[in-house]
């Protein structure tokens, strides 16, 4: 039977989500805030997480995925965020603090009950299938933003942790001004926003920029801050 650890504030939440899970023959853990539910993660075996974003005593469900993603325990099981936020910036908070999926509330049984299985199938079926090799040129999306540059260099801030000392083309439309469609950066070096946080700053030194990119690039760094003054 599989353990799942649900946590949220409003315990008619908890009483909806566990006869939900109950009734499919899960067994149900139950918290109404992040501090318990890390210990309860901590002390028993948990096989997936369903967690409400916002919670009391000063914690959330945001620092709970952070803290779980972060631990030597199990920091790879699947974690649901339950959420009344519908604004897609909400939804992509939590992806990106670490959540595999998220359900809004008010709960419809049917979805939760499909993202909760698939969740779970996914975790246990790995390389079951056979794979046909395809060796073609592909590109994940990242969510990177440009900090602020230098006569030589870039300070990103990515959810990304590039390797220092390797060399990565950034595209931009920043970059246009300079009448550079992108450019190369060797990467020196990569630091966490915060203890817990998925969000890297970045350094990178600008390869292969003629004189005159860099005097462009020169022009507008000594401009913008006196213009700052």
């Amino acid at each position: 039977m599989k353990n799942i650890l649900i946590v949220d504030d409003q315990k008619t939440i908890l009483i909806t989500l566990e006869a939900i899970l109950k009734q499919h023959g899960f067994n149900v853990f139950a918290c109404t805030n992040s501090i318990d539910a890390f210990d309860k993660f901590n002390s028993e075996h948990i096989d997936l997480v369903v967690t409400d974003a916002i919670m009391p005593l000063g914690s959330n469900g945001y620092t709970l995925i952070a803290s779980m993603r972060s631990s030597t325990k199990n920091p790879h099981i699947p974690i649901i965020m339950l959420t009344g936020k519908r604004e897609k910036a909400d939804v992509e908070k939590a992806l990106l603090v670490g959540a595999d999926d998220y359900l809004i509330k008010p709960i419809d049984p049917d979805i939760l009950m499909t993202k909760v299985k698939n969740l779970l199938e996914k975790n246990s079926v790995k390389n079951e299938f056979v794979q046909a090799p395809v060796n073609q040129a592909a590109q994940i999306v990242t969510k990177t933003e440009i900090l602020s540059i230098s006569e030589v260099s870039l300070t990103l801030i990515s959810n990304v942790q590039p390797t220092p000392g390797q060399l990565y083309k950034v595209h931009s439309d920043f970059l246009k001004q300079f009448e550079l469609d992108n450019i190369n950066l060797r990467i020196s070096e990569t630091t966490p926003l915060s203890e817990n946080s998925h969000q890297y700053k970045i350094t990178g030194f600008f390869v292969g920029l003629s004189d005159k990119e860099l005097g462009q690039i020169r022009m507008w760094v000594r401009k913008k801050l006196t213009n700052s003054t």
